[in-house]
């Protein structure tokens, strides 16, 4: 069992890669259209750290940066600001990949979470979003919501790719 977990190859899994990715966007934009579900991590984003960690025989950098460029046009905000901002975490993801794939999962959602609050960070930093009203606590919680949603990504997807490597 553990010995397909650890071997897995992207190829196996390319198809459910892809309709992942289109899913995080998807949810990503549904948050863009809903200012109350502001809380909501990008979920492409989340998408692009499991496959990072799940599967070791590719980086997923390009991958990364394409959906940062997308990520732009749902914002519109500068074209390439948000795949550096991909490119800067996944980075800081891969450095520590091998070593975060042994952490149990609770663990991992912490470190997911310090990882969104980065992000959150070199957002506010990048963009300076005006955080009027109630909105300043929907956007520094995100992290928190991010805690909350790994341990159900990982299930799922954990689940969904044991079906599909058989």
């Amino acid at each position: 069992m553990t010995e397909g977990f650890l071997s897995l190859k992207s190829a196996h899994v390319r198809w459910l890669i892809i309709l992942t990715f289109i899913i995080g966007l998807i949810f990503d934009s549904m948050v863009l259209l809903n200012s109350d579900l502001g809380f909501i991590p990008p979920m492409a984003l989340l998408a692009v750290f499991y496959w990072s960690c799940r599967a070791s025989d590719t980086t997923y950098m390009v991958s990364a940066f394409i959906l940062g460029l997308l990520a732009d046009a749902l914002h519109q905000t500068t074209l390439g600001a948000h795949a550096l901002l991909y490119i800067i975490m996944l980075f800081a993801m891969l450095r520590h990949r091998l070593q975060f794939r042994t952490y149990p999962e609770w663990q991992q959602a912490f470190i997911i979470g310090v990882y969104l609050m980065v992000y959150q960070i070199l957002n506010y930093l990048f963009f300076s979003p005006v955080l009027s009203g109630g909105s300043y606590i929907a956007y520094w919680t995100m992290p928190a919501a991010g805690i909350l949603i790994w341990p159900f990504l990982t299930m799922t997807l954990n689940l969904l790719t044991s079906r599909q490597s058989r």
